[in-house]
């Protein structure tokens, strides 16, 4: 796949509930190698939307089309092209493991033997330099965050997608997050976060404004859909 190739392409991707629309007539390309950032507040459907296009949610109409998988005929095909950071809610990282047994977890969860050398890399990667040890709760949320990203990235999935990219971060954590992405985009993965922050847009080789229009009652109908279908998302494993 060359730097040119869309990884993901979406037309007129819409979804509504009985609450009204989440997001509609979204139009994104996104080549591969490349970051996007997806902006908009609270109830804008930007999580949904992150969702739909790593295949854990279903669309209600448009097409979408993931790694040249038509997203909305094999969603489970999707979910393999498509790495997971941290979702709360979703596939929330336990609090009580440490560092290294979430790892350790998440190997688990692909089949993979674990060893401790293991660990270590996989942090480098994104350059996260913590205690193996440290409990998830001790970390801070741009720590945990590059966790989940980490997490997402076991398997080598050629798109890995976030949230929260932002979220109780200091400026320059929010600098050294996004400089971690980079080092990934460079590499050759394509990364899409979602963020509540515009002005991060200015960052992303490909932005998306989402603007407030999402269902006052999102959370509830978004979380009963996956609820109702638990393969809807590979949560990260827990022990």
């Amino acid at each position: 796949m060359n730097a040119t190739t869309a990884v993901i392409t979406a037309r007129d991707l819409s979804l509504r509930t009985r609450a009204g629309w989440v997001y509609r007539d979204i139009d994104l390309d996104v080549p591969a190698g490349s970051l996007a950032v997806i902006t908009g507040p609270a109830r804008s459907g930007k999580t949904a939307l992150l969702l739909t296009l790593a295949g854990r949610m279903a669309a209600g109409g448009g097409e979408l089309v993931v790694a040249g998988v038509d997203a909305r005929r094999r969603p489970s095909a999707v979910r393999r092209l498509a790495g997971l950071g941290e979702f709360r809610g979703v596939n929330g990282l336990d609090e009580t493991l440490s560092v290294a047994d979430q790892v350790m977890a998440e190997l688990a969860l692909h089949g993979r033997h674990w060893r401790g050398a293991h660990v270590a890399p996989l942090l480098d990667r994104l350059g996260l330099n913590v205690e193996p040890h440290a409990t998830v709760r001790s970390l801070t949320s741009a720590e945990r965050l590059l966790l989940g990203a980490a997490l997402g990235l076991i398997g080598a999935p050629p798109l890995l997608v976030l949230d929260e990219l932002d979220e109780n971060t200091t400026p320059a954590e929010t600098e050294a997050v996004l400089a971690a992405l980079r080092r990934l985009t460079a590499a050759g993965s394509t990364v899409v976060a979602g963020t509540l922050d515009p002005c991060l847009a200015a960052a992303a080789d490909v932005s998306l404004a989402l603007d407030s229009g999402g269902a006052p009652a999102l959370q509830d109908a978004l979380w009963s859909q996956i609820a109702a279908d638990p393969e809807e998302v590979e949560a990260h494993a827990l022990v």
